[in-house]
């Protein structure tokens, strides 16, 4: 992830890597092969499309400087609308980084054909924002991060029940912070923040999205 940060214009569509900025927004699409468009919109709004890939991700929100816990940066919430129409394994999630400790993070509000993160004991719930959470905790062994080829731990909550029933026009929101602190009382230790994005993930798939709101909240925290 050593991409020089580009500045897109509203509408600009990228097919290869890239990490940017755009109307107050970052936005990153990464993938290890196969076909992509993302098309970066006003705010924080983008459509994307994969097919023929292993991994892909396309996300959109905002990079911190890995300075602060969430705690000290604020009450995070992200109010969204997004019509989504995978086909196979993908995730329409909250998605980001810690560093120290190195933690890959996922809120997944809907998914494809498969419920992640696979058969794995549940820590705990969390319910929040009309629906209930299962808590896992992953490991990644000598797998692609934001500091190179590394092992590491992922952290989940993931709806019991896809919202609408799996409808393809889904809207609300995820009250990130909320998890945060749950994933803490799991005893699952969150690091100093690199990244919050709303984000689409295509694995050994094909799909579309349109995630036309992305509403990036940040008050201040309170317990």
């Amino acid at each position: 992830l050593t991409e020089a940060p580009t500045e897109a214009e509203e509408g600009e569509v990228f097919t290869e890597n890239i990490i940017g900025s755009s109307d107050g927004y970052d936005y990153e699409l990464w993938k290890d092969n196969g076909t992509t468009k993302f098309t970066v919109m006003d705010g924080g709004a983008f459509k994307c499309e994969w097919s023929d890939i292993n991994n892909t991700l396309f996300r959109r929100g905002k990079k911190f400087d890995c300075t602060q816990t969430y705690k000290e940066i604020g009450d995070i919430s992200i109010d969204y609308g997004v019509k989504y129409q995978p086909f196979g394994n993908s995730y329409m999630c909250v998605y980001g980084w810690t560093r120290e400790p190195l933690v890959e993070y996922y809120v997944v509000q809907s998914w494809g054909s498969w419920r992640p993160p696979g058969a794995t004991t549940s820590l705990g719930t969390v319910t929040v924002d009309g629906g209930t959470y299962d808590i896992y905790k992953t490991e990644r062994v000598e797998q692609p991060s934001i500091d190179g080829t590394q092992t590491f731990d992922q952290y989940w909550s993931v709806r019991r029940e896809k919202p609408d029933g799996g409808a393809v026009d889904l809207s609300g929101t995820i009250s990130l912070t909320k998890h945060f602190d749950a994933w803490e009382e799991c005893g699952l230790e969150l690091g100093k923040m690199y990244e919050v994005a709303l984000t689409i993930e295509g694995y050994q798939s094909s799909g579309f999205a349109e995630v036309y709101k992305n509403d990036l909240k940040i008050e201040p925290y309170s317990e």
